[in-house]
């Protein structure tokens, strides 16, 4: 895992559709990809392996609205690199006092995040059932619930 570049991406996000379309769908996606924060973390060949896109919400409070990691590249620790990279740059660089973000019921992210220092602050019945208009699966199970969580960097 050497050669790791973490990259802000200012211009031309759209080129990162397919990768940021793995986390969320293209609807909600459109809501935040041009005012939120794009970071990119690609190889030494410049391929990228995971995004995130980060939008301010209040003093001092930012939010994770997408974060995905190429299917190849899941399970292989990029996903922790790409997290331990944002927290460090929102904690030291923007000063930040908390990052939240929202996630699924059932596809796992919600372990990896509590991993990541998270805790869940609350959930939201019925999220992905009563906002998309089409259901959504992980699998073969149905995603219904959001979960909220939140870190505090200081």
């Amino acid at each position: 895992m050497q050669n790791l570049n973490f990259t802000e991406i200012t211009r031309q996000k759209r080129d990162f559709l397919p990768l940021l379309l793995l986390a969320d769908d293209g609807e909600h996606l459109e809501n935040y990809l041009e005012s939120g924060s794009l970071f990119l973390l690609s190889n030494r060949e410049k391929t990228p392996i995971a995004v995130a896109l980060v939008a301010y919400k209040q003093a001092g409070i930012y939010e994770i609205e997408n974060f995905a990691v190429s299917t190849h590249f899941q399970k292989s620790d990029y996903g922790r690199k790409m997290m331990q990279f944002l927290l460090e740059y929102y904690q030291e660089k923007i000063k930040a006092t908390e990052i939240v973000l929202g996630t699924d019921d059932v596809s796992g992210n919600v372990q990896f995040y509590e991993k990541c220092g998270f805790t869940i602050t609350h959930k939201i019945p019925n999220y992905f059932i009563e906002h998309y208009e089409n259901p959504i699966f992980e699998g073969k199970s149905q995603l219904k619930d959001k979960i909220y969580l939140r870190r505090k960097l200081r």
